[in-house]
């Protein structure tokens, strides 16, 4: 089959483009002119260039496709309404128009399991509650959600939502590379000193559980989560991690509670001025780590016969591997970081 994937260049998008080839599929890789596309460097993927407020471009990238896979979203715990509504509300609303204007079968939106509301209860699924939220990134992707399924329920194209956890893994150059020169120095805070449960996707695992999803009929009209399916907390993986790069454990911990607090001052105070740069905490990071955030993978596993082919202690020597070759050396010449 032919399959456009959106965001290809992305963390998420790579490894799941990787995949799609390897499995004998002709993959399409919609990006944009800006793009640093050294993550599809050795994938034998279709470049093609656009943009999910462009809507020309993406009827020409969804040309021929019979499966569009759409990974490209706004993804931060802080930003603005109208960014996120713009890429992740109104971009999925023109990648859509675009992939049935092109007639392709299938619409697989890349969501996340943010789109629910964190209560701290064990074995989440997909009908975990979805309580109102001032959160833009979770707004937005539950609108995403919302108009893909309504385009289903009219009959104009099969859709299926996948929700990943926590993805981890090798290219994370955002979340992984920002914590890096804490990691290395051991200034990496615990919160709640990290005993809560974390719902850990490997991104190869959630590569699996994408194609899966692309090759089942029963899938069409239905919604995922994905993880790994284990019970690990944040201490447990922040541990493994550092001592599979070598890095100091981690030695501080912070009151959960005392820091949704400051996030909510501090978010407060950066609204009211104005200020546009992240502040030092978010609600959305530390409404996360302060509660167990655990979900039941039952569903994929029976309906898309998904099953974690790796698991999380060789997971995390692979995510080592990576960031011993990749995001350490580009910390020596930055000041502050702990010398190799």
């Amino acid at each position: 089959m032919k399959i456009l994937v959106t965001g290809a260049n992305g963390f998420v998008g790579s490894h799941l483009s990787r995949k799609l080839s390897d499995a004998g599929h002709a993959v399409r890789a919609l990006v944009r002119e800006t793009s640093d596309l050294s993550l599809l460097v050795q994938i034998p993927v279709e470049r093609v260039t656009g943009a999910l407020d462009d809507p020309e471009s993406l009827r020409r990238a969804a040309e021929g496709a019979d499966i569009v896979i759409h990974a490209a979203a706004a993804v931060s715990d802080w930003g603005w309404p109208d960014y996120f509504r713009r890429v992740n509300v109104e971009g999925t609303r023109n990648m859509l128009d675009a992939a049935i204007c092109a007639g392709a079968k299938r619409f697989i939106l890349i969501s996340s399991i943010a789109v629910h509301t964190y209560t701290g209860a064990a074995d989440m699924d997909e009908d975990a509650p979805q309580h109102p939220t001032v959160i833009p990134y979770v707004q937005t992707k539950r609108e995403a959600e919302t108009l893909t399924l309504a385009r289903h329920r009219e009959g104009a194209i099969e859709a299926v939502i996948i929700r990943p956890g926590d993805v981890f893994g090798p290219g994370d150059r955002v979340t992984l590379s920002r914590l890096a020169p804490m990691l290395e120095r051991g200034w990496m805070p615990l919160i709640s000193g990290g005993k809560r449960l974390a719902a850990f996707t490997y991104v190869e695992n959630l590569a699996d559980a994408i194609l899966l999803a692309a090759g089942s009929d029963r899938a069409s009209g239905e919604a995922f989560v994905i993880t790994d399916g284990t019970r690990r907390t944040w201490e447990d993986y922040f541990i493994r991690l550092t001592e599979a790069v070598g890095a100091p454990r981690p030695r501080l911990s912070l009151n959960g509670d005392f820091l949704y607090g400051l996030a909510c001052l501090l978010e407060g105070l950066y609204r009211t001025l104005g200020i546009r740069s992240r502040p030092p905490v978010t609600r959305y990071v530390a409404g996360h780590l302060r509660r167990d955030v655990h979900f039941s993978i039952r569903k994929a596993a029976a309906v898309l016969g998904y099953r974690p082919a790796v698991d999380f202690d060789e997971a995390v020597r692979k995510t080592a591997a990576w960031y011993i070759s990749t995001v350490r050396p580009g910390l020596r010449e930055k000041p502050g970081a702990r010398p190799t």
